[in-house]
């Protein structure tokens, strides 16, 4: 059973936007390869494409104890197959040719292709490649063109989608932050209701919630103790101790 101190994390092999990103990063070692010539060309796109991957996976463990760390790691992913797409983009311009338009039957496809997730469960790396490469056939088609413009023009498909993704992501992860808090807030939730416990703390009156015992800080009862709502000033429900 997991701790309530801890969201659920990792289980980052079964996200699409992990598969995409491997395909994109697998894709990219390829055609820099065989395609681009100059040696820091090749280095600066292939650390782009490793780094949207390896962000998803950091930032699907980080977010055990810190949400703001996985939407952090999640928009650079994003970033970084961004400036990769652009590489690509800059490839098919220099090739003479247009990029092709988002209507286009290929860039439907491509966009369309669905992606077989992958459960968790035992020798799950070794189930990871074999999906990377059953997956990666699906794109076949383009990614082993003998048209390097045609493997460029898939890459900058599959980075765009995977970047959709990604913001979907993104905006779950800040939705979540929004409901559930932080770390450090499920930390304070945990220790009060252990003191909660401890000290047989009453529910508040008017919302339920559990109290917190209090001083009163100035007036005639100044320096006296009385249980008032954990959840002050949205709740103004107080015990008289007894």
């Amino acid at each position: 059973m997991a701790h309530p101190l801890f969201t659920p994390h990792g289980g980052y092999r079964s996200l699409d936007t992990f598969m995409l990103a491997t395909i994109v990063y697998y894709g990219t070692v390829a055609f820099c390869r065989k395609y681009i010539q100059s040696g820091r060309q090749t280095e600066q796109m292939v650390q782009a494409a490793r780094s949207g991957r390896q962000n998803i996976a950091e930032g699907s463990e980080r977010s055990a104890t810190s949400t703001h760390t996985e939407i952090q790691l999640t928009d650079v992913a994003c970033a970084s197959l961004t400036e990769l797409q652009l590489d690509y983009e800059d490839f098919i311009h220099f090739s003479g040719t247009d990029p092709w338009e988002d209507v286009d039957e290929n860039s439907l496809l491509i966009k369309q292709l669905r992606l077989d997730r992958m459960q968790h469960g035992p020798d799950e790396i070794r189930r990871f490649s074999q999906a990377v490469r059953a997956e990666m056939a699906k794109f076949e088609r383009w990614l082993k063109s003998d048209d390097p413009a045609v493997i460029a023009n898939a890459m900058v498909r599959l980075c765009d989608r995977t970047c959709f993704l990604l913001r979907r992501q993104l905006a779950a992860q800040g939705e979540r932050f929004v409901e559930e808090g932080g770390f450090k807030e499920r930390m304070a939730t945990e220790r009060n209701k252990v003191k909660d416990e401890a000290n047989d703390t009453p529910a508040c009156p008017k919302c339920t919630a559990p109290m917190r015992m209090r001083t009163v800080r100035k007036g005639p009862r100044t320096g006296e103790t009385f249980w008032g709502c954990s959840k002050y000033p949205a709740c103004d429900g107080i015990v008289e101790m007894k």
